[in-house]
């Protein structure tokens, strides 16, 4: 965790995706339900400079969404409300 709004249950997807990197996920957002694949993750910002008051690090968890292949993140700032993977549901 590199940001405190990094909750457990993002430490619990984070680590629940690294122990299944392969296989499909179906993540909830707003309401909208895509079917993913997990396709890395790294460390990222909010684009504001390292010495301002409002910069943050955060862990981003990219997702290619099978119906249309293009690539999503999941951080800390979109986190999905339902995460079923291989059928069951993680979270």
């Amino acid at each position: 965790m590199i940001n405190a709004r990094e909750t457990g249950a993002f430490d619990l997807l984070y680590s629940f995706v690294h122990e299944h990197p392969g296989g499909i996920y179906q993540l909830t957002l707003s309401g909208v339900t895509a079917s993913a694949e997990y396709d890395t993750d790294y460390e990222t910002d909010n684009g504001a400079d390292a010495d301002d008051d409002e910069y943050e690090e955060y862990i981003a968890v990219v997702f290619r969404n099978i119906s249309d292949n293009t690539l999503f993140e999941i951080s800390c700032f979109n986190f999905p409300e339902k995460v079923v993977y291989e059928g069951k549901e993680v979270l």
